[in-house]
């Protein structure tokens, strides 16, 4: 009896035991008992927990996705549009000769076209939508182009390849039916130097392409990249080097405080035939970042690293030995970056991009007539003016800013006045008051 007893209570604590696991196994296994004991451990220890342990207790709150910052929000009076679409930093920009277009290229690997005809919008409109503005893209395979250029033409675009440092070219492709046009490669030209080139630019006249790198080598090479002509300068490093828009002068600039100007000699039968020394632009007491010529050559305009700027008379007759002369100079906010300089078509103002700041000043005067500041997050790469001198574009960072000129409204308002006082004829007098009713309306919009 005593056994039968015995045994009796064994089985029930065994029972009991078995059934204390399996209830125990069971919370566990529950996630609210599971993040119950969690916290009063937590509670208990004085521990946050872990990351991981306090996301596993709550539930997120279904929302939408945080909104990123925009670091390059920007707006002004003066802004017609800005154009959009690259995707990293835009490193050069230029405008077609057929004034169509604007070429871009970055270092997101693409090269992009930008449908704006600045010089025939109606002088009504204040702003521009990007939904005007029609886009072509093109992709640079393996590699992204540090500098472009459009052809005489406006029919191809030059760009130099960083990697590969040479010269590759791409061809607009028309299509029927009013279609946007495409771009494509279309070759490279021979590689000349080991040195990174700094700029490429093409004649006017077709009949050459000149490229420099920092080292001071310039080449000149025919249309299939054969040299024709090399020369180096004395400048240290060289900073900026064109070609005029007439094709008969070539200059650089860098570290000395001059710019060494040459004659482009072409044969009877317009054949290139040699460069000569033509003369220097002095005056400056530091090295100049950049220049810029006038449409017609005659004006070329400095920016230098001491501060300020110069504007020179350049019709002279440099083979008599006569020297081109200062007509007036100003001085703009240097911060210590590459500063890039553009001198409108109609001669009145100057445009100087330095870091993220755009300042205008006036070509008689030297006065700065306007300054705008944070134009783009990152330092302003390009500056240029289109022909009708009405825009002021500039790049910096993965946008190009349009303006409009008013500063060059305004001073065109009083070039007219002037030329009305002394106008002889009633014919001119009449032409030139229906200019002066035009450039008035124009400054009135953004008064």
């Amino acid at each position: 009896m005593a056994l039968d007893i015995a045994s009796v209570a064994i089985a029930l604590v065994l029972g009991a035991l078995v059934f204390a696991l399996i209830w125990s196994l069971r919370l566990a296994k529950d996630p609210k008992f599971s993040a119950k004991k969690v916290n009063e451990e937590n509670q208990k220890n004085g521990s946050k927990g872990s990351k991981k342990e306090k996301n596993a207790l709550k539930k997120k709150p279904v929302s939408n996705p945080p909104v990123k910052e925009n670091k390059n929000q920007f707006s002004h009076k003066w802004l017609l549009t800005t154009l959009k679409g690259h995707t990293a930093t835009i490193l050069d920009m230029d405008l077609s000769p057929s004034g169509k277009h604007v070429a871009t290229c970055s270092e997101d690997r693409s090269l992009m076209l930008w449908t704006v005809r600045l010089d025939k919008l109606e002088s009504s409109v204040k702003e521009l939508n990007m939904k005007d503005i029609r886009t072509i893209r093109s992709a640079v395979k393996f590699d992204h182009a540090t500098r472009i250029r459009w052809s005489p033409d406006s029919k191809a675009l030059l760009t130099i390849r960083a990697t590969n440092n040479d010269v590759e070219i791409y061809r607009l492709n028309k299509k029927e039916g009013g279609a946007l046009p495409t771009v494509t490669p279309t070759g490279t030209l021979p590689k000349h130097r080991e040195a990174d080139l700094l700029t490429i630019e093409v004649a006017s006249t077709g009949r050459f392409i000149m490229t420099c790198t920092p080292k001071n080598e310039v080449d000149l090479m025919d249309l299939k990249g054969q040299i024709i002509h090399s020369f180096t300068t004395n400048q240290m490093v060289t900073y900026c080097a064109k070609i005029s828009p007439c094709a008969k002068l070539l200059a650089v600039s860098g570290f000395t405080p001059d710019v060494k100007v040459m004659e482009v000699v072409y044969s009877k039968a317009g054949e290139f035939e040699k460069v000569t020394r033509a003369f220097e632009l002095s005056g400056h007491t530091s090295g100049i970042w950049s220049f810029d010529f006038s449409p017609d050559s005659s004006r070329m305009v400095t920016v230098s690293k001491d501060g300020t700027w110069r504007l020179y008379n350049t019709n002279i007759e440099y083979r008599k030995g006569q020297l081109a002369t200062l007509m007036s100079s100003g001085k703009w906010l240097n911060n210590g970056d590459p500063a890039h300089i553009a001198l409108s078509p109609d001669g009145l103002v100057i445009a100087i991009g330095s870091g993220t700041r755009l300042s205008i000043h006036s070509a008689a005067s030297g006065e700065t007539l306007a300054q705008i500041d944070e134009v783009h997050a990152e330092p302003i790469r390009a500056v240029r003016i289109d022909s009708s001198s009405r825009f002021i574009l500039t790049t910096g960072d993965r946008m190009v800013r349009i303006f409009h000129n008013v500063p060059g409204y305004k001073m065109a308002l009083n070039d007219l006045e002037s030329k009305l006082r002394k106008a002889g004829n009633q014919t001119l007098r009449e032409r030139i008051q229906q200019q002066l009713n035009e450039a008035q309306t124009l400054v009135d919009r953004f008064d």
